[in-house]
């Protein structure tokens, strides 16, 4: 808004106007891209000075090719998990979202569905989608989540206020693999290291390439051993930074 009443009010300064601008896009796309830092609205990724937890999440789910076969390992080592579940899928396979939760898990927002346009939305559309998507979760599972993170980890302006108005918590991560949603299967041999104290582990149960389904499980049953073997322990995300889940 600086920059456009300068432009306006003082022609003279339009050059300097301008330089300012220039200089301020790198700054914005870094608060846009990296939800770590807390540029737009505070976000849950790491808890500083943790010894001992960390939080695994899963985005993108409920997927029956493969979810089931994560809560079979969650409970084979004795972990819990947090699910950011897309609405419009839950709403397809409501019956993983009630596995999800009678086995001990909590369930948490990743928006209506995963669109990459998400982040071009103003206050009142993201209260709308957002809103909607809770409502789908709600009608499923009988609970209000409050904990929401958004699609690709984007942020923008008017994400702050919007889960204000829905009494939301943005929540990030602090270690992945950067593997674009089970697509990158190159990735999948670093999971096992995101085993570290404090951390909220990002992990996806989608399988948008089939063929990556057994490596990813493999990877993932090798991160729970790393667990074991570093005498860690899974809490819920909520616990860790002692959020309220639901309201």
């Amino acid at each position: 808004m600086i920059f456009l009443l300068l432009w306006a009010v003082f022609p003279q300064y339009r050059v300097f106007s301008l330089t300012l601008l220039l200089m301020h896009i790198p700054v914005l796309i870094w608060g846009i891209i990296d939800i770590r830092n807390s540029f737009f609205c505070q976000a849950f990724c790491h808890k500083d000075g943790e010894q001992s937890s960390l939080a695994i999440t899963f985005d993108d789910g409920p997927d029956p090719e493969i979810t089931p076969e994560i809560l079979d390992l969650l409970k084979k080592f004795g972990y819990t998990a947090t699910f950011f579940l897309i609405a419009k899928k839950a709403e397809r396979y409501p019956e993983l979202v009630k596995r999800i939760i009678g086995e001990g898990h909590t369930i948490a927002c990743h928006d209506l569905d995963h669109r990459y346009t998400c982040n071009f939305r103003f206050t009142a559309a993201m209260v709308r989608d957002i809103g909607a998507a809770r409502d789908i979760l709600k009608r499923i599972s009988g609970k209000t989540v409050r904990l929401y993170r958004p699609p690709v980890g984007l942020t923008n302006p008017h994400l702050k206020t919007a889960l204000k108005k829905l009494n939301m918590e943005c929540i990030g991560w602090s270690g992945s693999v950067r593997d674009g949603g089970n697509r990158f299967r190159k990735t999948f041999h670093l999971i096992p290291e995101l085993a570290r104290p404090g951390s909220v582990v990002l992990l996806h149960d989608t399988v948008p390439v089939p063929e990556n389904k057994s490596e990813f499980l493999n990877q993932l049953e090798n991160l729970f051993i790393s667990i074991q073997e570093k005498k860690l322990k899974t809490v819920s995300l909520h616990s860790l930074f002692s959020l309220q889940p639901y309201l």
